[in-house]
C-alpha cells in the first residue's frame, strides 16, 4: 500500500516515514505543506493519506484533506488538533490523535484499508478515532487492485 504522509514536524515525519517502511509500506514523501502533498498526491497516487492539519506556509490539512478525497484518495487526520478533526469528520475517515505510539502506525492503515474496502476494521486500535468509509471522489479501483492489508504489499 502506498501512504502519503503530510507532516511539517520533521521528527515526527521521520518517526512515521520510518515505521511504515519498516512495515513494508511504501511511504510517499513525507511533505510539510499541503502544496508538496498536493505535487506528490498528483502525481505518484497514493492510497491513503496520513495528514496533520497543521502544516507549514499556511497549509491547511483539512482543506487538503477534502481535495485528497475529490481525487479519490481518502485520509487519517494525524494531529494535536482533536476538536477541529472531530469538526470536519467529513473530510476524513479517522482520527489519529497526537501523541500516539509509533507501532501503532501498521494497525492504523490496515483498519484504513478496512474502511476504504467497505469493511469494518477487524482491530482498530484505541488511539484510533474511526469516522466512517470515504465518502465522495469515486472509486480508487480504477487500474490498481482495492486495498489489501500488510500482506498484499
Amino acid at each position: 500500500m502506498r501512504v502519503l504522509v503530510v507532516e511539517d514536524e520533521p521528527l515526527i515525519a521521520a518517526s512515521v516515514e520510518w515505521e511504515l517502511r519498516d512495515r513494508g509500506y511504501d511511504v510517499v514523501g513525507p511533505a510539510a505543506s499541503a502544496a508538496h502533498a498536493e505535487d506528490l498526491a498528483a502525481n505518484l497516487r497514493p492510497d491513503l493519506a496520513l495528514v496533520d492539519i497543521n502544516l507549514t506556509g499556511r497549509g491547511d490539512g483539512v482543506r487538503l484533506a477534502r481535495t485528497l478525497r475529490r481525487s479519490g484518495i481518502p485520509s487519517i487526520f494525524v494531529t494535536g488538533q482533536v476538536c477541529e478533526a472531530r469538526e470536519n469528520r467529513d473530510a476524513a475517515v479517522a482520527l489519529l490523535a497526537k501523541p500516539f505510539p509509533v507501532e501503532s502506525l501498521d494497525a492504523v492503515v490496515r483498519a484504513a484499508a478496512a474502511l476504504i474496502s467497505g469493511h469494518a476494521p477487524k482491530a482498530a486500535p484505541a488511539c484510533l478515532e474511526v469516522f466512517g468509509a470515504p465518502r465522495g471522489g469515486g472509486s480508487r479501483s480504477q487500474g490498481r487492485p482495492q486495498l489489501a492489508g500488510a500482506e498484499g504489499r
